[in-house]
């Protein structure tokens, strides 16, 4: 059976407020929705996890097409991760405005704050409002509306060199306890095992204490295992034999992609695009 609440994660279309003036063209575009526009779409910010999903609602709200394409910044190629690329067919200074005004990246944290301060309209995240978020919230008086469209999984992963293939919960929440500090104690080679964590308040780093962590206290890991950005494990672990780190899968499987870390089983289930579901709206 698969272990639900450890291996799927909810993402969420955050609505505070969407603000489309009528004093705006509400002209209808050949493919787009009719009344929205540039000129009034919506300032939309969210998760790093969930960049694609923002730029591709864009376009279909718009009629835009658009294409995958694989950033050329690192020194080898194809493993730098996927963007979703815009087909415009608009103007330059539209798309400019709709690139550098109304789809934002903050991040997960700052996009909630960003929301909660009424700086953008909507945020899309892959993890509901977090404990410190929904404090603010509360101090600034301010409600927010969540809607789940799809579900995602919170993967563990590994170095490809790594024997070790899968764990279970319990494992896992020894390993980050520090109870479990030895490979071998679960089936590994004879190694230190290093866990890394994301900063707090990052999607994934909420979504992990919550979830698969809850009610346990997760050790304090040296400064150099904490990572600031969605790539972070990625790099660690990548020239990192003895380490373990987590993500969500669709950042794994679609963005990334570029098999630089491994994912493992957890109580059995190997990630797959199966268990991920999408939700109506």
């Amino acid at each position: 059976m698969i272990n639900y609440k450890l291996l799927l994660t909810t993402v969420f279309f955050s609505i505070f407020s969407l603000s489309c003036s009528s004093n705006e063209d509400s002209s209808n575009t050949e493919d787009g929705i009719e009344g929205l526009t540039v000129k009034n779409f919506p300032v939309i910010d969210g998760s790093d996890s969930t960049t694609p999903l923002r730029t591709i609602l864009m376009c279909e709200l718009l009629g835009f097409n658009y294409t995958w394409e694989r950033r050329p910044f690192t020194q080898e190629p194809g493993e730098d991760i996927k963007f979703v690329s815009p087909v415009y067919t608009c103007s330059n200074e539209d798309s400019n405005y709709l690139m550098w005004n109304c789809l934002k990246e903050s991040n997960t944290h700052y996009s909630f704050v960003n929301l909660i301060d009424s700086t953008v309209d909507i945020i899309l995240a892959a993890r509901s409002i977090s404990r410190d978020e929904k404090k603010y919230a509360d101090e600034k008086g301010v409600t927010l509306t969540e809607k789940p469209i799809a579900k995602d999984a919170l993967i563990f992963m590994v170095n490809p060199q790594n024997p070790v293939t899968s764990l279970t919960t319990a494992q896992i929440q020894g390993i980050y306890t520090g109870n479990i500090v030895n490979w071998n104690e679960v089936g590994g080679a004879d190694a230190a095992i290093k866990p890394y964590v994301r900063n707090a308040n990052s999607g994934s780093e909420e979504k992990f204490e919550t979830t698969v962590m809850a009610g346990l206290t997760v050790k304090s890991f040296p400064e150099m295992r904490v990572g600031l950005t969605m790539m972070s494990p990625y790099y660690q672990l990548k020239d990192d034999i003895n380490g373990i780190g987590f993500t969500p899968y669709y950042y794994y499987s679609t963005i990334v992609d570029n098999g630089t870390t491994k994912a493992i089983a957890v109580d059995g289930v190997m990630p797959n695009v199966e268990i991920s579901t999408y939700v109506s709206i």
